[in-house]
């Protein structure tokens, strides 16, 4: 073999070899998230939530949205969520869709129950709370103290 071939051989096997730890450490990851159960939850509006969000327990990630989808016969949105195994959720709790700060993305909180019944595989939450759109806040904001502002003015007070 001349010194090119061998370079040429050489170059392919660490390429090769690359795009194995690469494929590998992606198919191990996604293996290590999937493995769990799935449970469902049906919001009025889940504005700013994607597939991939996290879900948070006591502040911990315990999984992750696994689907969103729109059921036309309720008119509402339809949000799988899978949990990672080992991790109970006690049947008479809350799934929240939060805001990570002012600028920050969403994700679902769970705010536990009290029951010693827990969610199994395909369950759904029976208490919901739907995403809250920041610009729906500010402008209530906005509003109030403008009307505050106008009955000062005005020398009328609203107490």
């Amino acid at each position: 073999m001349t010194r090119n071939t061998l370079e040429i051989l050489t170059g392919g096997v660490a390429l090769v070899v690359l795009v194995a730890v690469f494929a590998f450490s992606y198919t191990s990851d996604r293996l290590a998230r999937t493995v769990g159960y799935d449970l469902i939850a049906r919001f009025q509006r889940v504005d700013g939530l994607a597939t991939g969000s996290m879900v948070r327990l006591a502040g911990i990630e315990v999984g992750e949205v696994k689907s969103q989808r729109f059921d036309p016969a309720t008119r509402q949105a339809v949000v799988t969520f899978r949990i990672n195994s080992g991790v109970q959720i006690p049947i008479d709790s809350a799934a929240m869709i939060i805001s990570q700060g002012i600028l920050g993305s969403k994700f679902v909180r769970i705010e536990p129950g009290g029951e010693e019944t827990y969610l199994e595989d395909g369950d759904e939450f029976d208490f919901v709370q739907n995403s809250v759109i920041l610009e729906d806040v500010l402008e209530r904001l906005i509003k109030e103290v403008e009307t505050t502002r106008e009955n000062k003015q005005s020398g009328t007070t609203s107490e």
